[in-house]
């Protein structure tokens, strides 16, 4: 499963790193892609092993959360 987050406090390529590795330490994450420009995180996972608002509880508890 894709979802796209919209993450406004994503604004230079620390918080890019700090989001992308927030999320690919979940288990069930496959691939992460975040973007300053677009301020944006796509992220493809198993949602019979971690659901959206385990994503998003990961950006929230690294200081991102989705709007």
């Amino acid at each position: 499963m894709q979802t796209t987050l919209r993450v406004p406090r994503i604004h230079c390529d620390g918080c890019v790193s700090t989001v992308t590795r927030a999320v690919q330490g979940l288990p069930g994450i496959e691939s992460v892609q975040a973007s300053e420009t677009t301020k944006e995180v796509k992220v493809l996972f198993d949602p019979a092993t971690v659901s959206e608002e385990k994503i998003r509880e990961a950006l929230r508890t690294v200081g991102y959360p989705a709007a």
